[in-house]
């Protein structure tokens, strides 16, 4: 039965950030068709590459970025930068699931209140600061599980 509910809730996750999943496949049929790449990793469409990726990689700070997510959707510049933004980039997945077509307003809404307030609107943006977190303590425990395997 447990299962069962899961399952239920997983599909009400889907539907419920179905608009911003739409939004990054949009985004991410773009990639494809200028020369990007799809992969699936535990649930999430993952685009990268291209020439879409080579442009946003090249761009200047702050507009650059490794990678975005829309839903369950991840649209990286490239494969490295992918793997190596995951863990961020789906805390952004479970919040879009928590927060469903308003996730988009209440993270802009954040940065705005951030800058503001004279601080920076990405790393203050209480989204960031969420996903930088469960980053920071997964890669704490995966250093304390090396160190106690060795």
């Amino acid at each position: 039965m447990r299962t069962f509910h899961s399952a239920i809730f997983k599909l009400f996750a889907y539907i419920w950030a179905l608009p911003n999943t739409a939004l990054g496949l949009l985004f991410g049929l773009l990639i494809l068709g200028l020369g990007g790449k799809v992969r699936i990793v535990t649930g999430v469409a993952e685009f990268h590459g291209g020439k879409t990726g080579r442009f946003f990689a090249s761009l200047p700070r702050p507009l650059c970025f490794g990678a975005i997510t829309l839903g369950h959707v991840i649209l990286g510049t490239c494969q490295q930068e992918l793997a190596s933004l995951r863990e961020h980039e789906h805390v952004h997945v479970r919040q879009y699931e928590r927060w469903g077509m308003f996730f988009l307003p209440a993270y802009v809404l954040s940065s705005l209140w951030e800058v503001s307030h004279g601080r920076h609107g990405y790393r203050n943006n209480f989204f960031e600061r969420q996903a930088y977190a469960v980053e920071s303590t997964q890669k704490s425990q995966l250093t304390s599980s090396t160190k106690r395997n060795a």
